[in-house]
């Protein structure tokens, strides 16, 4: 991968899972960005994108791109988005 994934369509792209993490209770959420990108622009960057708490409902999210080895798959729980608000 050349250079830093910084939208949406870039981590699609590269088969990226967004791990979202709530600043407010630090409740984890991760989806993939193939997914994410079918309810946003494809141009957005990743750090603009509207994700809510599904805990305590705060707008305040920390989202981080990070690889998906398909070889190795991590033991996570992949989140399927219904709709982005």
């Amino acid at each position: 991968m050349a250079g830093p994934i910084r939208t949406l369509r870039q981590a699609a792209r590269h088969g990226m899972i967004l791990s979202v993490t709530c600043r407010k209770c630090e409740h984890l959420g991760q989806f993939m960005a193939s997914d994410v990108i079918h309810f946003v622009s494809p141009g957005r960057a990743i750090e603009a994108l509207p994700f809510r708490c599904g805990e305590c409902g705060a707008k305040d999210c920390a989202i981080k791109a990070s690889e998906y080895d398909r070889d190795r798959k991590p033991k996570i729980v992949v989140w399927r988005p219904s709709r982005l608000r």
